[in-house]
């Protein structure tokens, strides 16, 4: 699907195309260098738990190329947040200890482990733990830092202009849903939205995932944000934001939660015809949510997201 293609080298790769991987092989090898306490296959990624001189580290090992070609992505973010963000901020992304590539093919990095409790357990519907409503705040703010944040390049996206980056974006996530779905829900009205307004969008630095899954309450009242994979220089301002909206709405299922966060921004004068905009693409992302779905489709949630940001 060419909403999940990524350039490389001039190769096309879907980076959610993923594989199973032979755990044991994988414990051996890190064993040379580390204690390994846990290993597991998490999805798209090989996942670990290991530790070396007492001092507790991630592993995150990329299951096929295309899957590593976002890592990698993952990698310089957290290395080009930390250049730039100093520690005695509240914000913190993991810092990376090594990173190398597996049977000399699939990208992996080992990353400072984050020991703390996520601002959601999973991304699936929930109740919306206290932290979340009592740290929004600094979860916003969160956001903001990274907007203003002077990185250089993280992959070839970062090559595009950033508005036509974001409206084909949003193009592709609308291609990759049904055409009878479009037609139901109307859904041509929420990217007519997206599509009027994309070039009043700033260029702003983005982290591209910014979920409450990705979002961690650390032991010395810092907050911590892992899975950098899509994140970006040439995005537009409010992306991170935006999305944390419609991950709260539609997928914990929490829309009073979602209205309260939105309600939040416009008294920080948020400017309201912008934040639709991208409140619109993500509505969209959502419809394509839906369809990658392949048993029971939630097609209703998504419209319901929609309707509300046609309604702003």
């Amino acid at each position: 699907m060419k909403a999940f293609d990524i350039n490389v080298d001039g190769k096309i790769l879907d980076y959610r195309k993923s594989e199973v991987l032979n755990i044991n092989d994988i414990k051996k090898n890190f064993e040379k260098k580390y204690k390994v306490k846990k290993i597991w296959q998490g999805g798209r990624h090989v996942l670990g738990a290991l530790q070396k001189d007492n001092t507790n580290v991630f592993l995150k090992l990329s299951t096929t190329q295309g899957v590593g070609a976002v890592t990698q992505i993952d990698y310089n973010w957290n290395r080009q947040f930390n250049d730039i963000v100093s520690r005695n901020t509240d914000f913190w992304v993991p810092q990376n200890i090594e990173k190398g590539l597996y049977k000399n093919k699939l990208f992996y990095m080992i990353i400072e482990y984050f020991n703390g409790k996520l601002y959601a357990k999973r991304p699936k519907k929930g109740k919306v733990e206290r932290i979340l409503k009592q740290d929004l705040g600094k979860i916003i703010e969160f956001s903001e830092v990274i907007q203003n944040l002077n990185i250089d390049p993280l992959s070839v996206k970062d090559k595009q202009n950033y508005q036509e980056y974001f409206l084909e974006k949003t193009k592709s996530w609308f291609n990759a849903v049904p055409k009878k779905i479009i037609k139901e829900y109307k859904v041509n009205q929420v990217f007519e939205l997206a599509e009027k307004g994309y070039k009043k969008l700033e260029r702003k630095t983005r982290h591209g995932d910014f979920t409450p899954w990705h979002i961690i309450k650390l032991p010395n009242g810092k907050v911590g944000l892992i899975d950098g994979e899509h994140a970006m220089r040439n995005g537009v301002e409010y992306y991170d934001i935006g999305y944390l909206i419609q991950r709260i709405y539609s997928v914990l299922e929490n829309p009073q939660f979602a209205k309260e966060l939105f309600e939040l921004l416009i008294k920080r004068n948020y400017d309201l015809e912008k934040l639709k905009v991208i409140l619109a693409s993500r509505a969209i992302g959502g419809f394509c949510d839906e369809s990658l779905i392949s048993k029971n489709p939630n097609f209703p949630r998504a419209n319901k997201f929609g309707q509300w940001v046609l309604g702003l």
